[in-house]
């Protein structure tokens, strides 16, 4: 037979006690064994773009949540940077038809900021990962491709 809850009794607080999809910005998620990999998948795709990040999915991904999300955040802005870097060169195509020097300027300026902007989100988030926690990049940054 079933026990009836007593309605005196305090309500148990459930807010600590969320899954692991409602965690928000910030919030401790793993020690250091898990840490480890997935601050080096942020700091590979500096290096060899999403090469590094897709291998640290492929390997760990099963093993906890927190290195899936990471790597696949990795691996999402690494793809979206390289896509970015394709239409900075067709860009540059475009108007290299026309004067090569407006080409060189524009195109080479607007990757370098592209690049810039990818490097500080990929250390932001090698940063938070280190901590534990899980870092946000902003949606116009990168696309969600792999999840």
């Amino acid at each position: 037979m079933p026990s009836v809850p007593d309605p005196q009794s305090p309500r148990p607080d459930r807010s600590a006690a969320r899954p692991t999809g409602e965690r928000q910005s910030g919030e401790t998620w793993v020690g250091g064994t898990d840490a480890t990999p997935a601050a080096f998948g942020y700091l590979g795709a500096i290096f060899l773009g999403p090469v590094i990040p897709l291998i640290v999915y492929a390997i760990t991904a099963r093993r906890s949540p927190f290195l899936r999300w990471h790597a696949a955040t990795a691996v999402n802005l690494s793809l979206s940077c390289l896509l970015y870097g394709l239409c900075c060169g067709i860009l540059g195509g475009l108007l290299a038809l026309d004067n090569i020097a407006v080409a060189v300027t524009l195109a080479g300026a607007l990757f370098l900021g592209v690049w810039l902007i990818t490097l500080m989100y990929l250390l932001r988030g090698a940063a938070a990962a280190n901590r534990g926690e899980r870092y946000d990049i902003p949606s116009w940054i990168c696309a969600s491709i792999v999840t």
